[in-house]
């Protein structure tokens, strides 16, 4: 396995403050705010409604 490139964090960094500059301004011009979110989410529409949680017992107590 090829060891990987060092992650350049400042690149990133800079990357991130561009996409929430844009967000930003989105939502100043009126764009709706679910809309960003969802195309910010790393999970589908769905994800979480529709979930199913194995030990859901044991995580909630009984």
């Amino acid at each position: 396995m090829k060891p990987s490139e060092k992650f350049n964090r400042e690149a990133r960094d800079a990357e991130k403050r561009a996409s929430r500059r844009a967000d930003e301004e989105r939502l100043k011009a009126g764009e709706d705010p679910a809309v960003l979110q969802r195309e910010n989410s790393i999970f589908p529409e769905e994800f979480i409604r529709n979930a199913r949680i194995s030990n859901r017992r044991q995580s909630l107590g009984r």
